[in-house]
């Protein structure tokens, strides 16, 4: 039994990594989330289990809980804590110590996480990474990292991540495998010094018995049901779709807009654009064509995906958006722009039409072909779920979870 340690998810974790920790859990790996950000300590899932890390703000303060772990380390293990006083010397000077509530706070953040024997390290986010890149070589054990999209594609270039953009080269070089969810992400770490043979592309995947398609299609001639989801956060290229909408309405087109997504900034630590969106819509005149609906569970997504007509992803930036994986498995056409791995997903004319980025035109011109034409949706909408069901499913990227895990373990 691989044990698999998944370090810095927020708890609950996002849907997709639920679905993928739970899945792996039943093939029968036995499954850990380390996490700092716990948001409802009641969640469970199935066969997974929660450790809590010290979350930043109270590191400062965090002697007690230092003294605890560091005891029962040096008891257990005294080389592993003699392996992470140097690891924290060599890989942290003074001046980096401040990130983490100095010295007290850098043996808070990884003290916990020191005494665990994991087979296998996973990091989603390469942010995370970083961060706890004093623990590799304390673990001595294989380290996975994920590239989604913009810890590559946007982070590095950054003036504000200079440091993190120098450490990921030390990450992707102390790494087993770097997981990307793409062929385009893939690329993009070559600047990085990432060795080809490090590079393991697993596409996501859903559940296309959990997103299928609604029975009943929007009769012809009525209002186009769009729906985009995705975090409120300016690479999303929320304000493209709302300036598309104006446009269909100006040119006598009726449509309506569903947007999902919930303000990041305590979860991807990035500014959300809330206020920004509101004022548009309210700018654009666009009040009573717009719906605003935050978070929601998964159940709801599913509904609001089933209630659509066409699922619009106007982003800026991408990795391979699981939602467009999702829209293509509830039957919808999608309209997507030309952005990371999106057309690795996404034939243009086939399961909905790829777009290029910033250009509200192009949105307009999309959607209003798909309102002329119900027949044209309908086409559209089969052959994406078609493509779900030969490349994107659930079981499919499990296994080559699994195979990865298991390769660089034996390795």
């Amino acid at each position: 039994m691989i044990h698999l340690l998944e370090v810095a998810v927020r708890w609950p974790p996002e849907t997709f990594l639920c679905w993928k920790l739970e899945g792996l859990a039943e093939r029968g790996f036995r499954t850990t989330v380390a996490s700092e950000q716990v948001f409802d300590p009641d969640a469970r899932l199935e066969g997974v289990k929660l450790v809590r890390i010290m979350p930043r703000s109270r590191r400062h303060a965090g002697w007690r809980v230092a003294l605890r772990d560091g005891a029962l380390l040096l008891l257990r293990s005294p080389r592993r804590l003699a392996r992470l006083r140097r690891s924290i010397r060599r890989n942290l000077p003074p001046a980096e110590r401040d990130r983490y509530g100095g010295t007290l706070g850098a043996y808070c953040a990884f003290l916990r996480l020191a005494r665990m024997r994991p087979d296998v390290v996973h990091f989603e986010w390469n942010t995370a990474a970083v961060d706890y890149l004093p623990l590799f070589e304390v673990w001595r054990c294989p380290v996975v990292t994920s590239c989604h999209g913009s810890d590559v594609a946007i982070y590095p270039h950054m003036p504000s991540h200079v440091r993190y953009a120098a450490k990921l080269v030390e990450v992707f070089d102390r790494a087993a495998a770097v997981h990307c969810v793409c062929d385009a992400l893939a690329r993009d770490t070559e600047a990085f010094g990432l060795e080809a043979s490090k590079r393991r592309v697993i596409r996501p995947g859903v559940d296309p018995s959990a997103f299928a398609p609604r029975p009943d299609p929007n009769a012809a001639g009525a209002a186009l049901r769009v729906v985009t989801v995705g975090w409120l956060r300016w690479m999303k290229g929320h304000e493209y779709a709302l300036t598309a909408l104006r446009e269909l309405l100006d040119r006598g087109v009726p449509v309506e807009l569903d947007i999902v997504g919930g303000v990041p900034d305590a979860v991807v630590g990035s500014s959300g654009e809330d206020r920004r969106i509101a004022h548009t819509i309210a700018d654009l005149g666009l009040g009573a064509h717009v719906r605003l609906h935050g978070d929601l569970p998964t159940a709801e997504v599913i509904e609001r995906l089933r209630a659509a007509d066409v699922l619009l992803h106007p982003s800026v930036s991408e990795g391979l958006p699981t939602v467009l994986v999702e829209a293509l498995a509830c039957g919808l056409p999608v309209v997507a722009t030309d952005v990371g791995g999106v057309s690795e997903l996404v034939t243009d004319g086939v399961e909905g039409f790829v777009i290029p980025p910033r250009d509200p035109a192009a949105i307009a011109d999309a959607l209003a072909t798909l309102w002329r034409d119900p027949a044209l949706r309908a086409r559209m909408g089969a052959a994406g779920r078609q493509t779900v069901l030969d490349l994107f499913t659930l079981e499919r990227q499990l296994g080559e979870f699994q195979e990865l895990y298991e390769e660089v373990t034996r390795s």
